[in-house]
């Protein structure tokens, strides 16, 4: 109305009286100034206010930019380390590098998944590896590298790795440029408004990928030194991406932060032109002051009255707003941490505000808690809290605690702890409270685990039958759990507070105070095993000291008295079984050799007899008494192969060979046998079995002498032996023999089939000796057959016969074996050559055995050589002091000295250092073998030796000497 009436004054006809109108215009001149210095002013606070809200803005946006960085390049780590791991166990166990394997759709996926961060993936496995890239099409694209591959990789745009085991490494040449620029284009900042990223190279901008130049050189100096202490700021400064001239002022907002595995600083940097930030102030300014222009007739006349009241609270509010900021900023870190949030409440307990921590501890939006009430989410225990917090405010205390369950926005039930600042006006009326609500669910659960662990642990000491003490660091007794009272020295009652030595006395209580002291030195576990009389009697018991904790040290004892005295029974019976072991062994060794060195000569003296003038019946029986030889030495073989087997220590030898040629070889050993009993062997070999097969000769042998052996021992007289062989082609060359041996002899009772596997067992348990043998023969030859992938399978009837038949796994060959006969007379019958004449050889024969030295004389002398003889290893080393020998034939076993201590005396002589040194021995075991080859023997011969075995060291002699012994 006031308005109305004025406006109407104005339109009057006559002007008004010149003091009125001086009084109009002061009035108006005053509104005037009054208007400006408001204008002024607010501009002033408005222009404050909005490049405050922009600062935070952009320190907000900044954070959030740096916490995704170093989120995503967290994941990517642990997708790589994983990957790595992964690498690892695919290629355990393969030891050749053409073995190794690379997982190439893992590798195709990783490079897919970061395709802005991966430039380059490298990749090693052992020397090698091979470098991964996608090309345009996204398609994998894989190189090799060479050994020194990783020393290209040595910077901080790289990043290395490897696994556990150290087999697999991982290079990845980072581009961490494309990787920032395409995270921080999801952040919109607003127009004129760029973003920086700090590195070891300095500020650049994203959006030109150019470098960023300052002005000033010390604001410069101060936002690095402090993004490489790690504290994020903002500042004002003048930059340019070309020249000093274009330098503008902007608003520089920068937060720090550090990548995984990458040892460089890193900082996102927001900026905002200075123009842009006051055209927005100008803006709002403007619409502010339209606004004041429309009102300012209305309230000018309240403005003179509350405007100091209003500038005062704009200082308040001001200074309020930058503490409050520091405070959430500080508050906003330590809750990140603790899992909390902070809330404010009113006088009537409810909430108004609330921090966005919020979502991580209740998953609420903040604006959804508005208006409800902490005691809203308690799920028990509401009653005690409204009673305990009323009371405190009754009584005006500042604080208030409380802990209970509550329950998140999706329906999860966690333990929370409050802390509540209560607040109250000068008149001590309670106005509100500002609380902080943290989750505790994880320590809540630990501690609740802790109590049940505790108590189950109690509840396992109570039932446990060991002897436990707990004492302080002085060794003084505090508390014990016994079961059995009577185990003790005393009563446990009566050690309490005295000393372990006052109670243990003697040899155990010096073992113990000794394990006592040494955990309080070294904080680790110690065991003693103390020896104590009782009045039941003396017993042993385990003692293990250890730390409780930093006060108190536990000990825990247990009756081993039963387990001495079993282990002192089982010492005693492993020591009887080694005895008997040994025994074994000394057996085996001195039976082969005292039926070797017979052999020996035997079978020397008949390759001899081979090489002269014989008819065909004198060569036929001569070669039945070799091929009788032969299987005598089997026999022997069976035994000591028995032991390999036993031992899992037999191995297979495959060789090309004649399997026809071969098997008549074997049945010709048998005909003087078949012979005497009228008995008739037939052997069937079906025309689709190659001709040369790839198998163990030697242990194909030994089966087929054990077999056919059996069944001509069985056989009645006039009898009928069929063997026949068959076979089957399987992927062109692999071979399955099925081998029959069928005989019409006595038979045997089914129930007794399974004892003729068994070793030093045999069918028929008749004792006049009409069947004798070893009863090792089927028993090596089942083992056998199984070593070679087959099994035996045997079918008898009582006066019927038997068929023994199993399967051997081989190989079809066309390598060309020369016929058997025809090597045998290369190699036995053939005139020795004489070697002497060309290659004269100085040569010392050791041996102790009349009948080998006579064979090996008389076949050196055949050759044209005249060795000297010792007969122990005394005399072959005295002999070797005056003389240097070309070549030594060293037996083992001989009195006084043997051969292999011979050897090592001869080896450290003048003339005995470029000897070549051949051992002759009985023994075949392996292990002597490889003793006698140590030592420094030049070759090692088992007995029976063959003559072409001798001829073949002598002419590898000749070879050695005219090489001048290298």
């Amino acid at each position: 109305m006031t308005s109305n009436n004025n406006i109407q004054r104005y339109e009057l006809p006559q002007p008004p009286a010149p003091k009125n109108r001086w009084w109009l215009v002061g009035l108006g001149a005053v509104s005037v100034i009054f208007t400006l210095l408001l204008a002024l002013f607010f501009y002033n606070s408005i222009s404050k206010n909005l490049i405050e809200n922009r600062t935070f803005f952009l320190n907000k946006q900044v954070e959030f930019a740096a916490h995704e960085a170093q989120r995503s390049f967290k994941h990517f780590n642990e997708d790589l380390l994983f990957f790595v791991e992964n690498q690892e166990l695919i290629n355990r166990g393969e030891l050749s590098e053409n073995s190794k394997k690379i997982d190439s759709l893992r590798v195709e996926k990783l490079l897919s998944t970061y395709i802005q961060l991966i430039d380059t993936l490298s990749i090693g496995i052992g020397d090698v590896g091979q470098v991964y890239t996608l090309d345009e099409n996204n398609k994998l694209v894989a190189n090799p590298l060479d050994s020194n591959w990783m020393s290209g990789y040595a910077d901080s745009s790289s990043l290395l790795l490897q696994s556990n085991a150290g087999n697999v490494k991982v290079s990845v040449k980072l581009n961490l440029k494309k990787y920032f620029e395409d995270l921080l284009k999801k952040y919109y900042l607003g127009p004129n408004t760029d973003k920086l990223v700090y590195g070891k190279e300095g500020f650049y901008n994203i959006n030109n990928n150019g470098p960023i130049f300052f002005k000033d050189k010390i604001v410069q100096d101060e936002i690095v030194n402090e993004i490489e202490g790690g504290v994020e700021g903002d500042y004002w400064s003048q930059i340019t991406e070309e020249s000093e001239e274009d330098a503008k002022e902007y608003l520089l907002v920068q937060y720090p932060f550090k990548l995984v595995n990458i040892d460089e600083n890193f900082a996102f940097v927001f900026v905002q032109e200075k123009p842009s930030i006051d055209a927005d102030i100008f803006e709002n300014y403007f619409h502010l002051f339209a606004t004041l222009l429309v009102l300012l007739a209305i309230i000018i006349a309240f403005i003179f009255k509350y405007f100091k009241i209003t500038k005062e609270n704009s200082n308040f509010l001001e200074k309020k707003s930058k503490n409050l900021n520091q405070l959430l900023k500080q508050q906003t870190i330590l809750l990140q941490q603790s899992k909390g949030f902070i809330y404010y409440q009113d006088r009537e307990d409810k909430i108004y505000k609330v921090s966005e921590n919020v979502r991580e501890v209740l998953g609420y939006n903040p604006e959804e808690l508005v208006g409800r009430s902490v005691k809203d989410f308690i799920i028990t225990q509401s009653d005690e809290f409204l009673e305990s917090r009323q009371g405190l405010i009754e009584k005006k205390e500042g604080v208030f605690n409380f802990e209970f369950t509550s329950e998140t926005k999706n329906g999860n039930s966690i333990r929370v702890k409050i802390f509540e600042k209560l607040i109250y006006n000068k008149d001590s009326t309670y106005e509100g409270s500002v609380g902080i609500f943290t989750d505790i669910n994880a320590k809540y659960r630990a501690d609740q685990e802790l109590i049940k662990s505790e108590n189950r642990l109690r509840s396992v000491l109570n039932c446990l039958p060991d002897i436990i003490f707990i004492y302080n660091n002085q060794g003084v007794y505090l508390d014990y759990y016994v079961q059995q009272e009577e185990l003790l020295v005393v009563p446990p009652t009566l050690s309490l507070g005295k000393k372990i030595s006052e109670v243990l006395v003697g040899e155990a209580g010096e073992k113990a105070m000794r394990a006592f002291n040494k955990v309080i030195l070294t904080g680790k576990m110690q065991t003693e095993e103390l020896d104590l009389l009782l009045d039941i009697g003396r017993r042993y018991f385990e003692v293990r000291f250890f730390k409780l904790d930093e006060d108190r040290i536990i000990s825990v004892a247990r009756d081993i008295t039963g387990q001495r005295l079993w282990e002192r029974g089982l010492s005693e019976a492993k020591e009887a079984a080694e005895l008997a072991n040994r025994e074994k062994s000394s057996f085996l060794a001195n039976m082969s050799h005292e039926i070797r060195t017979p052999l020996n000569g035997l079978l020397g003296i008949t390759g001899l007899l081979f090489k002269t003038e014989l008819s065909e019946e004198q060569n036929e029986l001569l070669s039945i008494i070799s091929d009788s030889g032969e299987s005598l030495l089997n026999i022997v073989n069976d035994i000591l192969d028995y032991s390999k087997i036993e031992a899992g220590k037999m191995e297979l030898d495959p060789v090309a060979m004649n399997l026809t040629a071969e098997l008549v070889k074997i049945i010709k050993v048998f005909s003087g046998m078949a012979q005497q009993n009228s008995l008739v062997i037939n052997l069937k070999i079906e025309k689709n079995i190659p001709k040369i097969i790839i198998l163990d000769k030697d242990k194909l042998a030994q089966i087929f002498f054990n077999i056919i052996g059996n069944a001509v021992k069985f056989s009645k007289v006039g009898g009928q032996i069929d063997i026949s062989i068959s076979g089957e082609l399987i992927f062109t060359k692999n071979l399955i023999l099925t081998c029959t041996v069928k005989d019409n002899g006595v038979g045997i009772a089914k129930e007794k089939i399974p004892q003729l596997v068994k070793p030093f067992t045999q069918a028929s348990e008749s004792s006049n000796g009409e069947y004798k043998g070893t009863g090792l023969g089927l028993a090596i030859a089942n083992k056998l057959i199984e070593l070679m992938g087959g099994v035996l399978h045997i079918e008898s009837e009582i006066d019927k016969g038997s068929t023994f038949t199993f399967a051997l796994i081989s190989q079809g060959s066309e390598e060309k074996v020369n016929d058997p006969k025809e090597s045998f007379l290369n190699s036995e019958n053939q005139a020795i050559e004489i070697l002497a004449e060309a290659h004269p050889l100085d040569i010392l024969l050791v041996e102790d055995n009349d009948i080998n030295l006579k064979f090996m004389l008389m076949l050196l002398s055949q050759m044209g050589y005249t060795p000297e003889v010792a007969l122990n290893g005394v005399e072959a080393i005295n002999a070797v002091e005056k003389k240097r020998f070309d070549l030594i034939f060293m037996d083992n076993q001989m009195p006084r000295m043997n051969g292999m201590d011979a050897t090592k005396v001869i080896r450290g002589m003048a003339n005995g250092r470029k000897t070549m040194i051949v051992g002759l021995s009985a023994s075949v075991f392996k292990e002597d073998i490889e003793l006698a080859m140590n030592i420094g023997m030049n070759a090692y011969l088992t007995k029976p030796v063959k003559i072409h075995q001798i001829v073949e060291k002598i002419k590898n002699c000749i070879i050695w000497k005219e090489n001048g012994f290298k």
